[in-house]
């Protein structure tokens, strides 16, 4: 039977916590109720202010993993916080449409190899609809990924990068770069991708992860003196193809340079490396003839080898600056020979040293890096394949010393994971370095919350090279540059209107600002008359993402939420979104200005082993997989809890099922607890407030110290949040419900929630106004991360016990700490007496008794400071310690030491406080201790039976006591029957005759047995 409880409440609450249910009726409580689009529509009229906010926009060409999930709890976190202190802020989904990613992606499914396949097989209109499928096929898996997250991210007003719209928008931000004279076409050494067949900005050249251990060849050769018999340079490179477009050597003008004579031959090598590399050539025989410094070699013509395979290199030679030496600072003369051969269409280096001189570029190279018919017999050779015929042929000649294999960290390509190679090509960049003071300065005033990923960032945004924003692709957005094939003159269009309006002839049908529909508009020079086309490029896809905050806005919108708030994106995101938010928010206005006040750079998500997640390895785990099985509010609490959001974090299953459950499951009960017991007498929180405690002077010290505690909680971890150091807020909060409240609190206060009298009614209704306040307080708490949860139990609980509070948690406000509650006084004199306690604990087990066992008396041996602090807590260290008295000394009673010996006493020292414990016990010890541990199995058997807290049974039978245990116990029944909230407890030394089942416990070294009915 259930006194005074109502039915209902017991239907609320499950035995045990199981999130997945939980969960999923919240979801539909959320949608049913659209408690997403009201919390949004709520704060837009009622707010305290606006903090702006653009998304950053996942690349929808892949499902989403834990790693993703990472910084998108930590979004979702901070804007249910951020709400609920009452401000508004626009947090709007966005989606990143186009780009190499999504064409790789299309690519793969469509079955071809590279783009001139794409071209020939598909053709662009064809593949930019199979572009288009692809987005909306991920973007469902995102939603529902989401979904299950617990994301209250709006997607009624994404925005898609790929719409007409926003790429007008995005146009904005070029007109502007044209109008600073900031975009030019350009013809430098860029990062190519031989697999996508397109350029790469420096940026994405230094993404985490995209230096690879490859094998290369090492190889030594020489180049000889023109007009010398005998004399060479040698020289060390790991590329050997780029010896087919050489065109310069270099030496440091500073170092001094050896001629070496090895056999009959002069090498000519840096001096200080002559000794290291005569051992690593394996060559012991050698003198150094002569030393000279670097600058004295400058302009010695030296013999190109391969002028009769290269037809185009045999022209070069003719030129005065070509196939000479050069003097360079870059040379490092630490490693290899000193003498570096350059090949301006191969490195940025080699094509600066050939510019500034106006000696010509040779880079032979089609869109696959296949040489062209200009390399004579390397044509259609792959770049890469070329190694091998290049080393060949020096050995024919006598140039090659030594070759061998080498590991050593390569760039690749961030997308398709091939080999970068550095090729000049005609491209247009936007000239960020010459703002780049200004851009520096902008980054500089933002907050970045952690030291390390701040001077990373600076440090790259520092290098300020020029940013080559043009792409050899199909889907994305069209550089809106019109070139007059006439006389050249070149004008730039940033609206699909005046488009349209200069367009020779109107489109017919379909169209958009997409290729190839955008190839066909043709429009007049208005210098010569001659007809305008596009420029073949669309933008590198940084570009397009990095114009959200001017793109997914209108004018008003972004005047009002742009500088934003704040924004979170991986590490990786120093070189990508936020650098190039960054670069276009300057161009665009003109400021030193960042377009985001705050910028929290997240670690990395790998796997178990600190491994990085890829399909290769099969080790990565998806949201929506994941959360079939285990539960969002677990995932979330363990994603912000397991480490610093800066570090790389290892994502550990099994872990996440272990602390981070038992946390949440610890507030599950504690709630469950409080709801029954405080319904079972009548609890209501509009009457039995927490004011009403306090001005009837109903709360205890217990309940005094928990509130003063959970002020510190609140400041504590808002601060922590304010700060980004998720980890150790949520230890605070953590530490508040398992420490605080669920070891120490509800100990405390248990006992006196175990009556019906009457006359302690309102000493109870005190206990359960506390309770209410604090752990309601804690689901505010909770509910930014555990959403779930927290809903859950609001709905459950507080809006069942007061249906005037808001419809939804997310509704309520932010916990403020009271510091009127605060008693610091009180807090450390609680820190006391929990010292106190286990000092009484390490005594009771170096004796061997149990801590259920009382005992007649414990001293305390403390200054009198603390004691002074101890005593008016006396009866709450009675209770805890379970013993029947205490008593308080500067020092140890005399004799005390010889009973310790004795095993009369026994004693422990903790924090400067020593307690000694009594432990002899008489038979009234004895059997109320005997009493307890039988207690203890009664309640196990309650809640193993089902029976909740507040029921009480009938009758518990305890049978198998032998003589001297059924004497001990008689004195107590009537104590265990309140302990173990039954009506009578009938003892026994055999086992009865009853219509029940009974169940076998062990009790030290006898067994008893244990029926209830």
């Amino acid at each position: 039977m259930i006194d005074k409880f109502e039915a209902d409440f017991v239907k609320l609450l499950s035995m045990d916590y199981r999130p997945l249910e939980i969960e999923r009726e919240i979801r539909e409580f959320w949608e049913k109720n659209c408690i997403q689009e009201k919390l949004m529509e709520l704060r837009m009229k009622n707010n305290i202010g606006v903090l702006g906010y653009v998304e950053g926009p996942p690349t929808l060409n892949g499902i989403p993993h834990v790693g993703h999930a990472r910084g998108r709890i930590m979004k979702d976190l901070r804007y249910r916080w951020k709400t609920m202190q009452g401000y508004f802020i626009p947090f709007w989904a966005g989606w990143d449409c186009q780009g190499l990613p999504v064409e790789l992606e299309v690519e793969k499914l469509l079955g071809v190899k590279n783009k001139r396949e794409l071209l020939e097989r598909v053709g662009e209109e064809r593949f930019v609809e199979e572009c288009k499928k692809t987005i909306m096929r991920y973007h469902k898996e995102w939603v529902e990924a989401d979904k299950k997250l617990g994301l209250f991210i709006d997607q009624r007003k994404a925005y898609w990068t790929y719409t007409d719209e926003y790429i007008e928008r995005e146009w904005q931000y070029l007109k502007r770069a044209w109008e600073q004279g900031l975009l030019e076409e350009g013809y430098y050494v860029v990062a190519y991708c031989p697999g996508c067949q397109t350029s790469l900005s420096s940026a994405e050249v230094g993404y985490e992860g995209s230096y690879k251990e490859v094998e290369d060849p090492s190889l030594y050769f020489k180049f000889k003196l023109a007009g010398s018999d005998n004399d060479y340079f040698l020289i060390w490179t790991t590329m050997p193809f780029t010896i087919v477009t050489d065109l310069m050597l270099a030496v440091h003008p500073d170092a001094e340079y050896a001629k070496v004579q090895v056999g009959n031959e002069n090498w000519i090598i840096v001096r200080q490396r002559v000794e290291p590399l005569m051992q690593e050539l394996n060559i012991s025989e050698y003198r150094i003839v002569d030393t000279m410094p670097g600058r004295s070699l400058e302009g010695i013509k030296y013999d190109y080898p391969f002028k009769d395979l290269i037809p185009k290199q045999a022209e070069f030679d003719e030129h005065p600056l070509v196939h000479r030496v050069v003097c360079e600072d870059f040379v490092d003369v630490n490693t290899a020979t000193g003498v570096v051969h350059l090949s301006p269409g191969n490195g940025e280096e080699d094509f600066e040293a050939a510019r500034k001189r106006g000696a010509p570029v040779f880079a032979p190279f089609d869109d696959e890096v296949k040489f062209t018919n200009e390399a004579g017999a390397f044509s259609g050779l792959f770049a890469r394949d070329a190694d091998e015929r290049v080393i060949e042929e020096l050995r024919k000649r006598g140039l090659l010393v030594q070759v061998k294999t080498i590991k050593h960290e390569y760039p690749t390509c961030w997308r398709s994971h091939h080999r970068i190679i550095w090729l000049a090509r005609r491209e247009y960049f936007l000239r960020t370095d010459k703002i780049n003071d200004k851009v520096v300065e902008a980054a500089e005033k933002v907050e970045y919350y952690f030291e390390q990923p701040k001077n990373r960032f600076i440090s790259f945004l520092k290098e300020g090279k020029p940013w080559c924003i043009s792409r050899e692709r199909v889907w994305g957005a069209p550089l809106p540059i019109w070139v007059c094939e006439k006389c050249g003159y070149k004008t730039l269009i940033a609206s699909k209107r005046e488009l349209l309006e200069r367009a020779i002839e109107k489109p017919q049908g379909h169209f958009e600002l997409h290729k190839p529909w955008i190839d066909r508009i043709k429009i007049q020079c208005e210098k010569c008359g001659g007809i305008m086309y596009r420029e073949p490029f669309v933008l590198d896809t940084w570009h397009n993402s990095g114009a959200a905050p001017y793109a997914r806005f209108t004018d008003e919108e972004f005047e009002r939420f742009v500088p934003v708030d704040f924004l979170t994106e991986g590490i990786d995101q120093t070189r990508g979104w936020a650098n190039s938010l960054l670069l276009e928010h300057v161009i665009l206005t003109g400021k030193a200005e960042a377009p985001y006040k705050a910028f929290l750079f997240q670690g990395l998500t790998q796997d178990a082993q600190g491994r990085k997640m890829s399909k290769s390895l099969g080790n990565v785990i998806e949201v929506k997989k994941l959360l079939e099985n285990a539960s969002a509010d677990v995932f979330r609490f363990y994603m912000m809890r397991k480490c610093s959001p800066i570090d790389f974090m290892n994502f550990d299953l099994e872990e996440m099922r272990r602390r981070p459950y038992q946390v949440l499951s610890t507030l599950y009960h504690l709630n469950r607890f409080f709801v029954q017991n405080a319904v079972y007498d009548g609890f209501n929180p509009r009457e039995h407030s927490l004011e009403w405690a306090m001005n009837r002077g109903l709360l205890s010290n217990p309940d005094l110290w928990v509130l003063s505690k959970l002020q510190h909680t609140i400041a504590e971890y808002t601060a922590k949040l304010e700060s980004c150091e998720f980890n150790l807020a949520m230890v605070e909060i953590e530490n508040f419900i398992v420490e605080v409240v669920s070891r120490l609190y509800v100990p405390m206060i248990r006992k006196e929630l175990w009556t019906d009298d009457p006359e302690t009614l309102n000493r109870r209704l005190a206990i359960y106004a506390c309770l209410w306040h604090i752990l309601k307080t804690m689901v505010l708490l909770f509910n930014p991360v555990t959403p779930f949860l927290s809903e859950f139990l609001y709905q459950k609980i507080y809006r069942k016990l007061n249906p005037d509070l808001p419809e939804s948690v997310n509704f309520e406000s932010w916990p403020k700490p009271d510091w009127k509650v605060r008693n610091p006084a009180l807090e450390k004199a609680f820190e006391k007496l929990f010292t106190c306690v286990s000092a009484v604990y390490s005594a009771r087990q170096k004796a061997k008794v149990k801590r259920r066992w009382p005992l007649r008396k414990a001293i305390i041996i403390a200054p009198e400071s603390i004691c002074q602090l101890l005593k008016p807590l006396n009866e709450l260290f009675l209770e805890m310690a379970n013993v029947k008295e205490v008593e308080y000394l500067q020092e140890p009673p005399k004799n005390i030491q010889d009973e310790t010996v004795a095993e009369k006493w026994a004693y422990a020292s903790e924090g400067g406080i020593t307690v000694y414990l009594d432990i002899q016990r008489d038979e009234q010890l004895l059997g109320e201790g005997l009493m307890r541990d039988i207690a203890r199995r009664v309640q196990a058997l309650r809640k193993e039976l089902g029976f909740i807290p507040t029921e009480i049974i009938g009758s518990v039978y305890i049978a198998g006591l032998n003589e001297e245990q059924l004497k001990l116990l008689k004195p107590f029944t009537s104590q265990m029957a309140e302990l173990v909230r039954a009506r009578e407890v009938q003892l026994y030394s055999g086992q009865p005759k009853l219509e029940a089942k009974w169940h076998r416990y062990q009790l030290d070294e006898s067994e008893i047995q244990i029926a209830i009915l």
